[in-house]
């Protein structure tokens, strides 16, 4: 039970699961699966409930950041 948990543990650390749950359509998954079969959606790791994480998408932070960066680099080279 809890009484013998170091600290920062949980009783969920021991718990394997055989399959992971996809965050966007919820069906079982493997657990090796790095894409959804059903809906396209890449996935992470596994939560302490069995639930995929959804993975990052930075490409899409960067194109923003370089988008702004050309916008702001716009508005100065026209109006300034």
């Amino acid at each position: 039970m809890g009484i013998f948990l170091k600290a920062g543990e949980s009783e969920t650390t021991d718990q394997q699961f055989l399959v992971k749950r996809c965050p966007e359509c919820f069906i079982n998954l493997p657990l090796n699966a790095r894409r959804c079969y059903s809906c396209k959606t890449r996935i992470g790791r596994v939560d302490r409930h069995g639930k995929a994480h959804k993975a990052v998408n930075w490409f899409s932070y960067v194109m923003c950041i370089v988008s702004w960066g050309v916008l702001l680099f716009y508005l100065e080279w026209a109006f300034f």
